[in-house]
This record gives C-alpha cells, structure tokens and sequence, in this order.
C-alpha cells in the first residue's frame, strides 16, 4: 500500500509518520500550487490512498481525475469540510472519502471572539471614525442576551458551552444532535427569537444556503449573525445587504481575501486561519493519520461518502 501526501510534511510531526510508516510506504508531493493530474505515481498501479491538502490545489480536486487512479482505495482529506472534492463520484469508483472533524476550541473561541467584535462594533475602531456618544450608537453586552446555536455538534456544543459561561441565554437547532442542557426549537423561532446567531453547521449540498433570505428577513433589528464557521452556508450577499442597510444589528465573517474595508456597515471579519493553533493542528494531524491507518486495516473512520 502506498500513502500519497499532497501536503507539506512538515506539518505533521515526525512520530505520526512513523506511526504510519509500519502500515503504508509513504511518499509527499510538497509543491504548491500543484496540478495532481501530472503525478505519475497517482497512475501506477498498485494499492494507493491519496491524502490532499487543500490549499496546494486552490480548494479545488480535478474530479474526473479520480476515474484515470488505478488501484485508489481512498482519499483521506486533511480539512473538515468535504464539499471541495465530489464524495458521491469517489462513491461510485469504490473509494472512500475521510474528512477530519474539526477540534472545537480553536474554532469555536473565534466565534465567541467575533461575537464581541459585533458586539462592541470593532469596525469603527479600524476604520478610525470618531464616535458619538448618542443613543443611536449603543453598543451591545451580550449577558443576558440569547445566544441561538445552528448546528451543535462539537464546535456548536463548545459554542454553546462559552455563551452559557458568559451568562447568556442558549437555543439551539440541529438536524441531529441533542442536548437536555440547552432548548431546542426549530430554525424559524431561532431566527425569530436569537440576539447573536451562529453558524456551525457543517457545509454540504443539504446545508448550502441553509440560512437563507426569508430567515434572515425574521431576524430582529438588534440581532446578529456570526458566521466565520462555514460563511457559505449564509446568503452572504443578502445577509452583508441587510447590514449595510441597517435592518439587523452586524455580522461576522471568515472570507479569502476581504477586509473590512471592503464593506460598509458593522461587519466583523476574520482571517480564514483563524483556527491555525499549535493544539488544533496536532490533534488534526492526529486524526488524519489515524484515519489513514484505519482504511489501510479495513475498518475506515469519519467517512462522508
């Protein structure tokens, strides 16, 4: 069997790779960018697992590829997110598809982080206008406000665990998890309902859009949206609109290349590695090799496909 890295080997510390060196002979594709179609290795044959990072090949995998790699039993992603590479054709090849779910601190302390930066109205700050001390620019606490929770898996719960730890009241909606802790009620009294929102619902073709026009036009004027988990599960344009408009109170966002300045109104933004931490990336580098292992011995983990 033979592990194929697109990917920088230096982000995985060396006793994982010898870990999985008793399993697999290992091979790393370091270029970036990188065109996967022109590795030779990919077209031997030969028992072959493909494990890609995303940024080498711009969040995009040449789908039609995977019909010209003889022998590929899986490819095992390195990110959380999935939608960048075709699960239901890697299906019909007999491949697996791995992801790994993301740890929830990191993540779910920018959302917290970005609550605040709502909150409290950083842009102004940044974008250096003087404030005027009238009632018309009140900033927010969120003590005591609601806190409404899309999603409450790992990072949702830690979410949702914070909130709580700040005094805040928590609803929440999933398609799946529950927890007696919290109050779950259906999406539209979320959005009725809910001072700060927050997405952290796993990007997919059933959750594309999910937080759509018609429930954002629900909101209340002083409520917000944090959305730098998964922003493409927002009406961005609709939601930045309604900001900009001041129908509701702010955003967050995570988006590539954007700033600040780049939108009119109380929009917070930040960088999209907002979650590169020394403690995320060991314990994602952890499950990347583990889920590596475990196709290799037949019982695959955190498959999506």
């Amino acid at each position: 069997m033979k592990t194929i890295f697109v990917a920088p080997k230096i982000n995985i510390p060396e006793e994982l790779i010898n870990k999985l060196q008793k399993y697999s002979d290992i091979y790393f594709f370091e270029d970036s960018p990188i065109d996967i179609r022109n590795i030779k290795m990919l077209k031997e044959k030969g028992d072959k697992i493909l494990c890609p990072f995303p940024e080498p090949l711009a969040w995009k995998f040449p789908n039609e590829f995977i019909k010209e790699i003889p022998d590929l039993k899986a490819i095992c992603l390195s990110t959380t997110s999935y939608s960048w590479i075709d699960g239901k054709l890697a299906s019909s090849m007999g491949v697996q598809l791995t992801n790994v779910p993301n740890p929830p601190n990191a993540a779910a302390e920018s959302a917290i982080f970005s609550m605040f930066g709502v909150a409290k109205k950083f842009v102004n700050a940044y974008k250096e206008k003087q404030f005027e001390y009238i009632p018309s620019n009140f900033l927010l606490e969120v003590t005591n406000k609601t806190m409404g929770v899309i999603g409450l898996g790992k990072i949702g719960s830690r979410i949702a665990e914070l909130g709580k730890n700040l005094g805040m009241n928590v609803i929440y909606w999933s398609r799946k998890t529950r927890n007696n802790k919290y109050k779950y009620v259906d999406l539209q009294v979320l959005f009725k309902t809910a001072d700060f929102i927050f997405t952290s619902i796993a990007l997919n073709e059933d959750t594309d859009n999910l937080v759509s026009a018609k429930l954002i036009d629900m909101m209340k004027p002083e409520s917000s949206i944090i959305a730098n988990i998964n922003s493409e599960v927002v009406d961005v344009d609709y939601l930045l609109r309604k900001v900009k408009e001041k129908k509701i109170y702010g955003c967050a966002l995570s988006l590539a290349n954007k700033t600040i300045n780049d939108y009119e109104g109380n929009v917070f933004l930040l960088p999209i590695n907002n979650w590169y931490t020394k403690e995320t990336v060991e314990q994602k580098m952890k499950i990347w090799i583990e889920n590596i292992i475990a196709v290799i011995k037949g019982s695959p983990l955190n498959l999506v496909n």
